[in-house]
């Protein structure tokens, strides 16, 4: 039996999203997008809660195996569709260090980003806290130390790259850091943007970010 495109169910504002669609572009990989505006509660039917019981995206759904988080997605994509790339590895020392940059992605990056747009998506305020955006300030400048080679794992282009770019660039719509102040993330960021998809994918949802956020802020003053 042949086998279906992988459905991924993402929103063009998710910088998780972006990571997982970069990746499989990378990968010249075709997905189905299954947009889920999380905005309006497209992730709380029963239908994908059947998919994802927590109910997040990205979730994909490859011939009926199912995943969830973007890291995870990102590794076992990279494991099965990846031969003859050197996106992911199968040295065991390249591995850890492609991992742990992800682990920091999620733990440091995407986390301070989403202590910050709580506030406006989730708790619906017209501003974010002055400590929340310094936590996240403090976030680019971990990046900015962590990047010692063209790429943030040695110098070639890897999926802890793909997956740092959406967060670090949505983060970056947000606060509005100099180049002068982060040269090595902003020559990264301009490395990366070179790639023929990087537009298409990522560049269109930080737009859509930049308007939601806008909108948000705009709605919570006239209230």
């Amino acid at each position: 039996m042949s086998r279906k495109q992988p459905v991924l169910y993402t929103h063009i504002i998710s910088p998780a999203g972006r990571a997982v669609e970069l990746v499989a572009k990378a990968l010249n990989l075709e997905l189905e997008i299954s947009e889920m505006n999380v905005y309006k509660g497209h992730h709380r039917n029963e239908e994908f809660k059947r998919l994802n019981p927590v109910q997040t995206i990205p979730t994909l759904d490859d011939n009926g195996f199912l995943l969830m988080d973007s890291h995870a997605i990102a590794i076992y994509l990279a494991r099965r569709y990846g031969n003859g790339t050197e996106l992911y590895s199968e040295d065991f020392e390249q591995q850890a260090r492609i991992n742990s940059v992800l682990f920091f992605e999620s733990s440091i990056l995407f986390a301070r980003l989403r202590f910050c747009t709580d506030n406006l998506t989730v708790f619906r305020k017209g501003e974010i806290p002055e400590e929340s955006l310094k936590r996240a300030a403090d976030g680019l400048k971990l990046f900015e130390a962590l990047l010692q080679t063209d790429y943030v794992v040695g110098d070639r282009l890897t999926i802890a790259d793909l997956s740092c770019v959406a967060s670090i660039t949505t983060l970056h719509v947000m606060l509005q850091p100099s180049a002068a102040d982060y040269p090595k993330t902003f020559a990264w960021i301009e490395r990366i943007a070179k790639l023929p998809y990087y537009d298409e994918i990522n560049v269109q949802g930080l737009k859509a970010a930049a308007q939601l956020m806008h909108t948000l802020k705009s709605q919570a003053g006239n209230k």
